[in-house]
């Protein structure tokens, strides 16, 4: 997959990928985004428990990871963070070592960095690991009711609706822990109908920059979740009709035909 990278509005990088047609975060901060969409309206870090486990959909450059951390081990309070991170298709190293931060943080990334080449990573206060590979097969290996936090951020619903269906959501609520957030910049409401058939309780995420709200979904209740109104909206309406992918395993070309048919049904 041919990726390049680009400059985004807050001095970090970004990638564009050639495959997607679209970078891997908004231009006006990459790393801007992760700490904004992801790592607080999570609300992980307010958690009691003595480890903080956390799955990060789309590794990417590491941006929501090297958020997360950067935050945690500023205050780790004697806590761990495990982080699982999946991504089909890592960038290259030689891609990444144009990527630098100053500080601290930059010390973090350089470890983050080399988390693809090896596999996992240990150090004072955390573990990360990475499964390479489609993100629908590796999900289903991990174990039930494990994550306090999700990270949900591959390619937008149109490029890649593969990891957008009811079906795939499912899943996630699976590997949740009670209480758990899932993040993620999209709005659309077939993402949010999606969210709610999978079980999970929906809700307004921030907007960052130039992108509309995201969306929080909640296995369990949320402080701010979408009323009755627009529940009932997103249950009539033609334009929720989610993707599915019954067998998690349609192309992304059988998935975006299977909500075609199902909306030319709902007419």
């Amino acid at each position: 997959m041919a990726l390049q990278l680009t400059p985004t509005g807050d001095g970090t990088f970004t990638l564009h990928s050639d495959e997607y047609g679209q970078a891997m975060h908004t231009l006006s901060g990459a790393y801007e985004e992760a700490l904004l969409k992801h790592v607080l309206p999570s609300r992980v870090l307010d958690r009691t428990e003595s480890v903080l486990r956390v799955l990060d959909i789309g590794f990417g450059i590491g941006y929501n990871i090297l958020a997360l951390l950067d935050k945690f081990l500023r205050e780790p309070g004697g806590r761990r963070v495990e982080i699982m991170s999946l991504e089909k298709d890592p960038p290259t190293m030689e891609l990444l070592d144009d990527i630098h931060f100053s500080g601290r943080t930059g010390v973090l990334y350089e470890s983050i960095k080399a988390l693809p080449g090896k596999g996992k990573i240990a150090g004072d206060g955390y573990l990360l690991r990475i499964m390479i590979g489609d993100a629908r097969r590796s999900v289903r290996a991990l174990g039930h009711s494990t994550f306090h936090a999700i990270f949900h951020d591959p390619y937008s619903p149109p490029k890649n609706p593969e990891l957008w269906t009811v079906e795939f959501f499912r899943e996630l609520y699976r590997v949740a822990a009670d209480g758990c957030v899932l993040t993620t910049y999209s709005s659309v409401p077939g993402v949010r109908r999606a969210f709610l058939e999978a079980g999970f309780t929906v809700g307004r995420g921030p907007a960052v920059g130039p992108k509309r709200e995201g969306t929080v979904a909640s296995k369990g209740p949320l402080k701010m979740s979408l009323d009755e109104g627009e529940i009932g909206a997103l249950a009539r309406g033609r334009k929720s009709i989610p993707y599915r992918d019954p067998d998690l395993s349609s192309t992304k070309e059988e998935i975006i035909a299977r909500r075609e048919r199902e909306k030319g049904r709902s007419d």
